[in-house]
This record gives structure tokens, sequence and C-alpha cells, in this order.
């Protein structure tokens, strides 16, 4: 979304969700930070430099009810499921995680692993959980790899289902000795539902990739989309159903136009509605952030590209809009531009041979669920990403003179600059003119969320360790930041 007011974004927004006739009830993503979805952009364990990655993960509960949240990771290939299970908060609650390797070779599978008291079911067990592959092998296998080393890197979604009432909540909720009072009352096959009331939302999530070896600790914050669904929509294990297309078909995005901020108030009816919906809030024509390559620090830039509804519009016969292309043996790969800019304003536009995919892949183009794009300024046949040792990757080369600046990567297949996702009906409102349409916006682009990860190396420095003595420390630093993006919703009121 781009940057402007946040007092004057969110009156845009209440302004639309008062436009959706008889109801308050539209997703929208919210710019505080608090929603009933939360999208976690990535994890991984991978290796980079020998060293592994491990992910940290936080779901905070905001408010005074308990909560019943489905939690559901997907590899990041073709998003398939690597392990899921139903979170119980208590009101006030934080519940934690980490996301580490299940061993030391690049083969085993992802696991999690919790110290965290608040309800789960099933238990997670003391020393943690694999994750599986059970959803792409076999007779679901798709044709790019069954092995569990696809689990070691991908994204999360968290979705909240209802809130808690009577001796459910009383059973999940933290006693004055700091654990829940009962939580068998939530460990079992079907939940009553005379315990479960309607969703409030409230809840904030957070992520950090370490690295210790590497010296890396980097960190973001989860997507939030608010008023995903006001009805129960609590399921128990064994089905991936309560996902994101389980959302209302109703959005409201607020777009920065030429001619001044737009409130696009949507409602959608194809076969694909709860995801249009949830894609429409997050959908981008192109996506902007900075690079960093100085030799002297021996720099790197990972760029992460997650399409956390693609799945739904891929796995057929024919692509769904906005993609272009179904999922193969090589992914479903959308083209791209990619233009830097250094910090002098010189440009520089990478084409064909600059991009180096990995075998099969189509260069100058996006295959994966979680693609991280690998920023070089020298040609490499790397089949990893330099930072976060990235397995589904893409590396493209600049100019060798551009050492740090920026870039717009800009989506170019048919369908997203052509078809998009269309609306059945919209009510747009330009903020600062006032002028209103009732016209079917179309939302160009492609529905994406990520960020920049950069590395600097500056050797072995003299420092002062915590028992005061002087000391050898290693000079290594990371850091992240969210993409910025552009929108192109026409028409523009």
């Amino acid at each position: 979304m781009n940057t402007f007011n946040r007092k004057a974004l969110s009156c845009a927004i209440l302004g639309g969700l008062g436009a959706v006739a008889g109801s308050a009830h539209a997703v929208y993503q919210n710019p505080n930070g608090l929603g009933q979805a939360l999208i976690y952009p990535y994890y991984t364990v991978q290796q980079a430099g020998g060293n592994s990655y491990n992910t940290y993960l936080a779901v905070v509960n905001t408010t005074t009810q308990g909560k019943a949240l489905k939690v559901r990771f997907r590899e990041g290939k073709n998003s398939r499921e690597v392990l899921d299970f139903n979170l119980y908060m208590s009101p006030n609650d934080v519940w934690t995680a980490a996301i580490v390797p299940a061993d030391a070779t690049t083969g085993s599978p992802a696991r999690l692993v919790s110290s965290d008291t608040s309800c789960t079911n099933p238990g997670i067990p003391t020393g943690g959980v694999d994750f599986r592959n059970l959803q792409y092998s076999g007779a679901n296998a798709d044709g790019t790899g069954t092995g569990l080393d696809r689990t070691r890197e991908g994204y999360l979604e968290v979705i909240e289902m209802a809130t808690l009432t009577g001796a459910l909540l009383t059973g999940v909720t933290h006693t004055a000795a700091g654990v829940p009072a009962s939580c068998a009352v939530v460990q079992v096959a079907t939940l009553p539902v005379a315990g479960l009331a309607a969703p409030t939302g409230g809840m904030a999530g957070s992520y950090t990739l370490i690295n210790v070896a590497n010296g890396a600790d980097m960190g973001g914050n989860a997507t939030a989309l608010a008023n995903f669904n006001p009805a129960i929509i609590y399921t128990d294990l064994g089905n991936e159903a309560t996902n994101l297309t389980t959302a209302q078909p109703v959005s409201v995005v607020v777009a920065q136009q030429p001619t001044g901020t737009t409130t696009y108030t949507n409602t959608f009816t194809s076969a694909t509605a709860g995801a249009d919906a949830v894609g429409s809030t997050i959908l981008h024509s192109s996506v902007i952030n900075e690079f960093v390559l100085d030799a002297t620090t021996r720099s790197a830039t990972d760029w992460v590209m997650t399409f956390p509804t693609k799945r739904y519009y891929t796995a057929g016969a024919t692509a769904i809009a906005p993609f272009t292309n179904i999922y193969t043996t090589s992914g479903a790969c959308e083209p791209i531009l990619f233009s830097f800019f250094n910090r002098e304003e010189q440009t520089f536009t990478p084409t064909g041979s600059d991009f180096s995919p990995t075998p099969g892949i189509t260069p100058n183009s996006l295959c994966w669920e979680s693609t991280v794009l690998s920023i070089r300024n020298a040609a490499s046949s790397a089949t990893a990403s330099a930072v976060l040792g990235s397995q589904n990757t893409t590396v493209v080369n600049v100019n060798t003179s551009f050492q740090n600046g920026w870039a717009r990567l800009s989506f170019t297949g048919a369908n997203a600059v052509g078809a998009g996702i269309l609306a059945a009906t919209t009510t747009s409102r330009n903020v600062n003119t006032g002028t209103t349409s009732a016209v079917p916006a179309n939302f160009r682009g492609l529905p994406v969320v990520g960020f920049m990860v950069r590395t600097l190396f500056n050797g072995t420095l003299s420092c002062t360790n915590s028992a005061g003595a002087t000391a050898s420390c290693q000079g290594s630093y990371g850091s992240l930041f969210d993409h910025r993006f552009e929108q192109n919703i026409t028409p523009a009121p």
C-alpha cells in the first residue's frame, strides 16, 4: 500500500465499510497491524554459508476474548499444507514457537517446537513435531519433488475462527500459575458449538529469521486482514477448510491514485470470490525496494515474494486471472520486468541472460508460491539465494557498477496486466474530490506480500564483552524491510 497519512487511510477505510449496504463487514488490510487473519510471508530453516536459519513466531491476542485459531504452514513451491493445528488463546495471551531443522542435514524436514503453555489441538510434543509431505507425495504428488526438504521454507496463515465462551473459555484461560485451567476441553475430536461465538479480530503477529552463526537476526510483522469473516468459521482437524478462500466476498481497498486517495468497496461473485476479496487487498502492479551489494562489506540482498492465494488460480487446466500460467513441473511462472536505479539515478534493466533461474525455470519470471529473488552484481550459477539460502530462488544480476540503489519489479503476465481481478460491483469514492463511481473495479497485478533482507560483513572487530573485558566479536549484521508497492486499479474517479 502506498505511504500516506495513516489517519486519512483509516478514515478512508471506515468510509468504505459504511458503503457496504446493510453491513460493516468487508475484509481489508489493516494498516494498524491488527486483524482476524494473519499472513506471515516467509519461514525458513535453510542453510546459508553452511549454517541453518531458525524462524521464531509470535501470535498476540490483544483482546479480552478467548480465541480459536487455525494455524497452517504451507511449503513454498505450491502452497501445499505441511502442518496445521488449532490454537486456543486466553484473553490478552501471546503464543510463541520456533521452526527449526529436524537435524543438521539439508534433506531433513522443518520442525515446530514450542514451550508455550497455550492450548493447541493436538498438543505439541515436548520435542516438537516435524513437518509432513503428505499433501505433495503419493497420490498428491505435483511433479516438483516429494522430499521433506520442500518443508524447509514457505509461509503460514493464522485465521481466527471463533471466540470462546463458557467452559471452553474457562478451560483455555491462564490461571494465576500461568497455565491454562484445562486444555482437555479443547483437545477433543469435535468441539461443542455451544461454546463458540463470532470472531472479533484484534490479532497481531511477528516473525524473526535468525541465523546465530552468521550473525543475522531479521524480523517483521505479519500482514493483518481485518473483518475477514463475521461468521463462526470453526473447523476441527483433518481437512483444509478455513483458509484464505473462507473470507467473505466483500473487500475495501484504499489506493493512492494520481487524482487522489480512492476507496473501493467491492463485491465478488466468481468461483474464487473469497480469494478474490483477499487478493484485492494485497494486489499490486509492481514491487519497490532497495538493494545493497557493497563489495567492501561483502553485502548481499534477497527479496522475498510470496503469493498467498496463488494456488487457487493455477491448479486447473487453465489459469484463472490475475495469474497467467498453470502449475507445472517448473512451477506456475509469472513473467516480470525488473529495473534498477543506483543511488545516482542511473538505471539498468536486466533481461534474458541476466537472470539465472534454477534449471527448468523460465528466465525473467517468478515461479513458486514463495520465490526468493537473489540480487547479485556478477554472473552467478548459484542454486541458492545469497542471504537466506533459499532453494526456491531466481538470481538476477545487476550492472556490476551498481553496488547499491533501488529497484522496481513489475508483473507483466497477460492476465496480470489485462484481465486482473474484476469485481462484480464496486462503489468507489475519491476522498480528495468527493467524486464517486459505481463502475466495477479492475485490480491489475498480482496479490503479493514480502520483504527485502540484506546482510553486511565487517569481519572480526574489537569489542567489549558482557563481563566488560576486551574481546573479538563477529561484525556481521542483517536487516529486513517490507516491500513498497504500486497499484493499478481502474476506474480511478
